[in-house]
């Protein structure tokens, strides 16, 4: 059964910010669409079996019509989402920001009436919603942290996703990564014969990369390393951070390096491993 998710709120609120965690998660998400085609979105949303879960963030003159539809349907598992947030603190967002509000040019009113209007409607929806977050006086980090743990279960600590790439530098550096780290000092199992045509994630790899002092100090080295970096990282509220893991082909060091740091770090981090020149590999 598909999970959707339908999130409203008053422009200004932080629904951007919100829109981030989605991503994270890996929601297809989708913003404002035309109401009334909103039966046929839901549709197609349930019979495309590419992605399980979506986000239909809507404009909140629409949110109680759009919700009571939803709660119409069993098709899928729907859950609800509302931001608000005082009418003094979302005048005075605007008025830092200096952006025009989207119903203020819509309906030809003035920015603080649109805000007015916005918060009248989504105090409609309250008693309708499964999760409402007053976001006046709450920081970005604390948005998040509530919207992952609704979503995912994920804990405060764990909001930082860490995503390691392993590669091979003969095919050059991967686009997007924040730092990399070269593992090329391990032994390199490609000149056994035996092992070769094997990858970094086989035993007799892993045995023998094992059994030099070398690769043992070498991790150890790169977990003091990332402890503390990562640690950096999640105090600067970082939703996202990519290292990349280099050896010379990408076959065996660095495939088997990027999976024992993401096991490593897996209790404090939401953790995940791509590696670059061995897809057959990645799952």
């Amino acid at each position: 059964m598909k999970n959707i998710v339908i999130m409203t709120g008053p422009n200004g609120s932080g629904l951007s910010s919100a829109e981030f965690v989605f991503e994270e998660l890996g929601y297809y998400i989708m913003k404002n669409p035309p109401v009334n085609s909103i039966e046929a979105i839901l549709n197609d949303v349930n019979n495309d079996d590419h992605f399980n879960n979506f986000c239909l963030m809507v404009n909140s003159i629409f949110a109680e019509k759009i919700i009571k539809l939803c709660k119409s349907r069993n098709d899928a598992k729907y859950r609800f989402i509302a931001l608000n947030c005082n009418e003094n603190e979302l005048n005075k967002r605007y008025s830092l920001s200096r952006h025009v509000h989207p119903r203020a040019s819509a309906f030809n009113v003035s920015t603080s009436d649109a805000i007015k209007l916005d918060i009248k409607d989504i105090l409609n929806v309250v008693n309708e919603v499964d999760l409402y977050i007053d976001t006046t006086s709450l920081s970005v980090k604390s948005l998040r942290t509530r919207l992952y743990k609704f979503l995912e279960n994920i804990e405060e600590d764990q909001i930082t996703s860490v995503t390691f790439i392993s590669f091979g530098i003969k095919n050059g550096i991967p686009q997007g990564i924040d730092e990399f780290l070269d593992v090329r000092m391990i032994p390199n199992p490609y000149w056994v014969d035996e092992l070769k045509e094997l990858t970094g994630e086989d035993q007799k790899v892993i045995d023998y990369m094992m059994s030099f002092p070398t690769t043992q100090e070498v991790l150890d080295n790169m977990v003091a390393y990332l402890t503390k970096q990562l640690m950096q990282v999640r105090k600067e509220e970082r939703g996202s951070y990519t290292i990349g893991i280099a050896c010379s082909g990408g076959q065996h060091r660095s495939t088997f390096v990027a999976n024992y740091l993401a096991k490593q770090f897996s209790k404090d981090y939401r953790t995940q491993v791509i590696h670059r020149d061995s897809p057959n590999l990645n799952k």
